[in-house]
């Protein structure tokens, strides 16, 4: 009996046992089944797709699965255009877009989703979504389609706006409304549906303002130099395959003209000529910086002195920014100096005429700089700092110079004068010291800069000595002594790339540049004919190569001109980064046959061929996390709970 009164205690703990075992033998929580990868399904339209005689308000579409609508209304893109913005809402699994205007009558509407629609849960996108309807009897379903790229670079341009008018007038595109609009993907691929037939001007906008015209200077455009006339054919294809009655399956697919259209997106280089900024930076130095620039147009006068040659004008390269050095310290110690500038403007006719500004520059000391200044005697001058001497800054960033680069001198404030026997380059090894042939060239782009121009020898040493007072700037300060020890790179650190150009019909830029966003140039040659271009001395590093269509010859990229209707030059790219190794060599050939539906997408081959390597290295890794818990779960059931259990 009192075994009997046990069982349920037994029994109870017997359970708790198995319990205890069966956690331990399979630990972890538990899982929920498959991850949801299944975009949203469509399964019902109010109006139906691609009908006609549409009268309704709003468009309802229904999925298998709630939706969310964040991405909708930025997405979204209505064609023909609508003023207001539609309602965008959800009830239940149905989106609604409810319009905020009447609907053009006759037309085929056309909304495009790209892939905003996703499920609520796992944002599963439902990828180039649209939906079209016709508020008339017919359904138009004609289209255009291309690519849109940046002019200057050929990378694509994102969300840009195309434009179709069927007002073939110029004005059309700065006040009439497009009759059919679309946006760009991010590769630059845009696609116009339900157009009807008839002539078109096509346009592209970056659209800042939003408002579907073009506002010239401020926004970039594209544009086709020839009209769109949509049309399709639908061409039939015999299939090899043979029914159950031997027949032959014949399908097709409609095909759309104009084949697609690649346009190139530029800003316009529209004059508008104003003074940006104006500062008196010190007592001895003002900026001046203009929207455009002011090449042979500029002239500055003091008013109320009759001083002559009491300044110097420093430009940058593009000739818009410009500083003025007063080397007159008699006019440097007032406070305020009033100066007349002149430069060209446009008037309300587009004629130009010498605009003139008066500007008061004004400069005041700091509390530690007056109190200086009272320490002088009245006999004594005010001169500007450095008090003594200037330092020269050589532009060698390391002890190396490259073979074939110089070595320059930056230099402060402008030089007045020079004494180039004070100026030596020689061996280092050489104890005799004796002086190296060497050019002393004033730098042609900065200002304040002259170069060092020599033959170096391959791994050579030497020494440049500048002794004090070589130089004097235009306030009679003069340098101190500069001693600058450097040793030439070896030859065999170099690489070469050797390209050998054909299809050539007009002058072309061959640029080097870097592996980067910015591209920056590298080095650049200019070829007007079939041949041979060699980039030499080149670091080793990872390089591409672009090529401009230099149609006028003046050495740049030109922007395009709708006001002209000029395209802007055309550019291409080798669609391949370069590898330059040291002491190698790259031969290469390349068409430039102008090719206007080139696109660009330059291949880096190393780096794809790492990133392989890396994926596959993530999938070996992930695969055998995924084998370890199952084979540690097999171990503990195989050995330690049911070895318990018996």
């Amino acid at each position: 009996m009192k075994f009997k009164g046990k069982i349920p205690v037994l029994i109870v703990a017997a359970l708790a046992w198995i319990v205890i075992i069966s956690s331990c033998a399979n630990p972890g929580m538990p899982v929920g089944g498959p991850q949801d990868t299944i975009p949203p399904v469509l399964v019902k339209t109010e109006p139906a797709y691609k009908s006609v005689k549409f009268k309704g308000k709003d468009v309802k579409l229904t999925f298998n699965e709630y939706i969310t609508t964040e991405a909708i209304s930025e997405a979204l893109v209505i064609s023909p255009p609508m003023i207001k913005k539609p309602i965008i809402r959800t009830k239940s699994k149905t989106l609604i877009i409810e319009f905020n205007e009447e609907l053009i009558d006759s037309s085929t509407y056309s909304l495009d989703f790209k892939n905003s629609v996703a499920d609520n849960n796992e944002k599963n996108e439902l990828g180039n979504f649209r939906f079209s309807f016709s508020t008339g009897d017919v359904f138009d379903s004609l289209r255009v389609s291309g690519r849109l790229m940046d002019a200057f670079n050929l990378e694509p341009v994102d969300k840009g706006l195309v434009l179709l008018h069927n007002n073939l007038h110029d004005s059309a595109i700065y006040r009439v409304r497009p009759n059919y609009i679309a946006r760009t993907d991010k590769e630059g691929i845009f696609m116009i549906d339900n157009i009807s037939p008839g002539k078109y001007h096509l346009f592209s906008l970056n659209d800042v303002n939003n408002n579907l015209f073009y506002d010239e200077g401020a926004e970039e455009i594209a544009f086709e130099d020839s009209l769109i006339i949509p049309s399709s054919e639908y061409i039939e294809e015999v299939d090899t395959i043979f029914t159950a009655t031997d027949t032959i399956v014949v399908l097709g697919h409609t095909h759309f003209y104009p084949e697609p259209i690649y346009l190139q997106q530029f800003t316009e280089d529209i004059f508008d000529q104003f003074l940006d900024s104006h500062t008196r930076d010190t007592r001895y130095k003002c900026t001046f910086v203009f929207n455009e620039s002011v090449r042979d147009s500029f002239e500055l006068n003091l008013i109320n002195s009759g001083a002559k040659n009491w300044y110097q004008v420093e430009y940058n390269e593009n000739v818009d920014s410009l500083i003025i050095w007063i080397a007159d310290t008699t006019i440097a110690r007032q406070d305020t100096l009033l100066m007349e500038i002149c430069y060209l403007q446009l008037d309300s006719l587009n004629q130009l005429y010498l605009q003139r500004d008066t500007l008061s520059m004004n400069f005041t000391d700091k509390v530690d700089d007056i109190s200086k200044r009272k320490k002088k005697t009245d006999g004594q001058g005010e001169t500007p700092e450095p008090a003594v001497q200037f330092t020269l800054q050589p532009d060698i960033s390391s002890s190396v110079v490259e073979l074939n680069k110089s070595v320059g001198l930056n230099f402060p404030e402008p030089i007045f004068e020079y004494d180039s026997t004070k100026i030596v380059l020689f061996l280092t090894d050489d104890t005799l010291k004796r002086p190296l042939n060497f050019k002393f060239e004033k730098d042609t782009l900065q200002y304040r800069k002259y170069n060092i121009k020599y033959r170096w020898e391959p791994e050579e040493k030497y020494t440049l000595q500048v002794d004090s007072t070589a130089f004097s700037n235009i306030f009679g300060i003069t340098s101190r002594k500069l001693t600058l020890r450097f040793s030439a790179r070896e030859e065999d650190f170099y690489g070469t790339v050797l390209l050998n150009l054909t299809g050539i019909e007009m002058p072309i830029m061959v640029q080097l540049v870097t592996n980067s966003a910015d591209e920056k140039v590298v080095v650049q040659k200019s070829v007007s004919e079939n041949g041979k271009v060699l980039f030499d001395y080149l670091k080793p590093d990872k390089y591409k190569v672009k090529m401009i269509y230099d149609r006028n010859g003046n050495g740049k990229w030109d922007t395009g001109s709708f006001q002209d209707k000029v395209q802007p030059e055309m550019v291409t790219y080798i669609n391949n980064v370069l590898k330059v190794r040291s002491n190698w060599e790259i031969e290469m050939p390349y068409d430039l046959a102008p090719n206007k539906s080139f696109v660009k997408k330059i291949r880096d081959i190393e780096e794809e061929e790492k990133q392989r390597k890396e994926a596959e290295e993530k999938a070996r890794k992930e695969l055998e996390q995924e084998r370890s818990p199952e084979q540690m779960q097999n171990f503990l059931q195989g050995s330690g709970g049911s070895g318990i259990m018996r």
